[in-house]
């Protein structure tokens, strides 16, 4: 699967509502995605964070959010 064409705002954004809803710092994820991809980030993420991202509920709630929502209408278009 390719990944997806991010502007640097974009992937920015992305980023700190990630690293706000898991818990994880925004600044750690920029820097494991600018070294490693999207595949790098699930790595760094907390087990908790990779928790959410396993449990299909939890997954579910996340993209309920309506920031994430508009973000990813934002990102995707």
């Amino acid at each position: 699967m390719k990944e997806p064409s991010f502007t640097p705002e974009q992937t920015e954004k992305l980023l700190a509502i990630a690293g706000q809803k898991l818990g994880v710092d925004p600044q750690k994820l920029k820097e494991t995605y600018q070294q490693e991809g999207l595949k790098g980030l699930s790595a760094a993420l907390s087990p908790e964070a990779q928790a959410v991202i396993g449990d299909k509920q939890k997954t579910a709630a996340l993209l309920s959010d309506p920031a994430i929502q508009r973000l990813l209408i934002q990102l995707l278009g």
